[in-house]
């Protein structure tokens, strides 16, 4: 991608990171522009890269057989992708599909690893930037866990509701359960 390109996106990366120094970053990451309705991971799909939305938006769900459950919208700023690489597993833990065209930075696990070798501040901003991510929808997810009918734990619940957005009381497990049964 030509600086000019990569300029647009600067002040969102320089706001994520703390840093204006981002080239260690940029020199490791490959742009990557996606329709409405491209699929970008599949669940349970070798993966091998993470990636950051810089515009557009993202769905998320994951797939139980035949039903899958929409855990929420990735926006601009946010990450997906990060999951197979802390969990060393490289496969995606959702399918990610595009609600409109987007463009995204890809940074390939094997670039990720060598940042954090040769740059360890951008390394370590972005790092602590992911960890964050995380702990924001984990505590999300806490008010919002979608049970089997057998009122096993599923899935948390919606990861694009930041935390103090979350309603106190959700009816979400019981619409649930009553749409996976057909009941009213």
């Amino acid at each position: 991608m030509s600086e000019d390109i990569w300029g647009e996106y600067r002040e969102l990366l320089a706001d994520l990171l703390g840093t204006d120094d981002l080239e260690p970053l940029l020199d490791r990451a490959q742009p990557l522009a996606i329709g409405a309705g491209q699929v970008l991971l599949k669940d349970s799909e070798p993966t091998d890269s993470m990636y950051l939305v810089l515009s557009g938006r993202l769905e998320v769900h994951v797939e139980l057989g035949a039903h899958a459950i929409r855990l929420g919208e990735i926006e601009a700023g946010n990450w997906v992708g990060e999951v197979a690489y802390y969990t060393r597993c490289d496969t995606a833990c959702s399918t990610v599909t595009a609600v409109q065209t987007s463009t995204l930075l890809r940074l390939p696990f094997a670039a990720y690893t060598d940042l954090v070798k040769g740059q360890a501040e951008v390394a370590c901003r972005l790092t602590h930037l992911l960890i964050a991510m995380q702990v924001q929808r984990l505590r999300a997810t806490v008010n919002d866990p979608v049970l089997d009918p057998e009122g096993r734990l599923l899935m948390l619940g919606d990861l694009s509701i930041p935390i103090d957005q979350q309603p106190l009381h959700h009816g979400g497990v019981l619409d649930f359960i009553r749409k996976l049964t057909g009941i009213r």
